[in-house]
């Protein structure tokens, strides 16, 4: 299968299922347990990445439920074949066959039924260097896996500046929230002001210039954010033009400004008190999504539902993820959700404008 690693970088080959096997954590993000990962392939060939999918092994009885949704999920995109790896989920039996074969089969029939063909069931209990794996199909095939760190998408994701975590959950700490008190004291700053903090500038412009030049701090390697910063870019955030402009800021994937963006709206996740953090909690979520993270892109997503219930772009984008819209597809009909007007663009200038 040939697949793209998260950051949108150069596409890669994997032929041999264990070069696969060692590249999932660098195409999750994290190290994954007792999971089951679904790659989905697309092409009359089945050559190309489509989804993947990762989520928890099912408890005994919710096998079949647990089939189902993968099977539909992965369905309601164009996909002509997918190939599944279960991690963990016990140890190998007496005759050499791996473990969770119920499920397994329960899954090939699920996908089946929406004409989905598996093409490799795969098995392995950790992903590590020296791990033997296994198929579920035949007991021949099998070794053991190389070193993940050496691989071809360790080199490109680890370049790109991204961190592969030892665990989801150590990744879900990515959006905890910053000192309660740095966070009153910000809600504070935000309720006594009533107008926008530029009384002699047009809004909107204020705005971008606003978020231009935190881009441009970020990619200076300064993260740090002021209560005034704070305060002001809540602000920026709050106007439908600037987070349009913020979300055009997502493609292309790899380029410096959208790397310095999502940097940006993951720090301002963390430092904004509520409910302004969602405006970047979904900044987040879509940026991830665009680059076709969706591990991330769903943590953001279920943080800024939590923040905030009603958030329009936070629940359209959550439809998006639950369907499994393919990330190509989700700029365009985000954007269509913006009111209509001028498009203002960001760049790591110290002011923005309109197109």
């Amino acid at each position: 299968m040939t697949t793209t690693t998260p950051t949108g970088r150069p596409k890669v080959d994997l032929k041999d299922p264990a070069d696969l096997l060692a590249a999932i954590p660098y195409i999750l993000g994290f190290h994954p347990e007792d999971s089951v990962v679904v790659f989905g392939q697309r092409g009359p060939d089945r050559k190309r990445q489509g989804l993947t999918l990762r989520v928890d092994l099912p408890p005994p009885g919710l096998e079949k439920d647990q089939a189902f949704d993968l099977a539909a999920r992965l369905s309601a995109t164009a996909h002509t074949g997918a190939t599944v790896a279960v991690i963990g989920g016990g140890t190998l039996n007496p005759a050499g066959r791996p473990p969770r074969r119920r499920f397994v089969r329960r899954l090939e029939s699920s996908l089946a039924e929406f004409g989905i063909p598996v093409l490799h069931p795969l098995w392995a209990p950790r992903i590590a260097a020296g791990v033997p794996w296994g198929c579920y199909r035949d007991t021949s095939c099998g070794g053991v896996l190389p070193d993940p760190r050496e691989s071809v998408i360790a080199a490109i994701v680890t370049s790109d500046g991204h961190i592969t975590r030892e665990s989801r959950e150590e990744l879900e700490h990515l959006f905890d929230a910053g000192p309660p008190e740095t966070l009153a004291r910000r809600a504070d700053l935000l309720n006594r002001l009533a107008d926008p903090p530029w009384p002699d500038e047009p809004v909107v412009e204020a705005g971008l210039a606003e978020v231009n030049a935190a881009l441009a701090r970020v990619a200076r390697g300064d993260g740090t954010i002021t209560d005034d910063q704070a305060v002001r870019l809540a602000w920026a955030l709050s106007l439908v033009e600037v987070r349009s402009a913020c979300l055009l800021t997502a493609a292309p994937a790899d380029s410096p400004l959208a790397k310095a963006a999502e940097d940006l709206w993951l720090r301002l996740a963390r430092e904004l008190p509520e409910p302004e953090s969602a405006e970047a909690l979904c900044l987040k979520a879509h940026a991830a999504y665009a680059r076709g993270d969706l591990t991330v892109a769903g943590m953001a997503l279920a943080r800024a539902c939590a923040v905030d219930p009603e958030h329009g772009l936070a629940r359209l984008l959550t439809v998006a993820l639950d369907s499994m819209l393919a990330p190509s597809e989700v700029a365009g009909i985000v954007l269509r959700q913006q009111e209509e007007g001028p498009r203002y663009v960001l760049s790591l200038e110290s002011s923005g404008g309109s197109a």
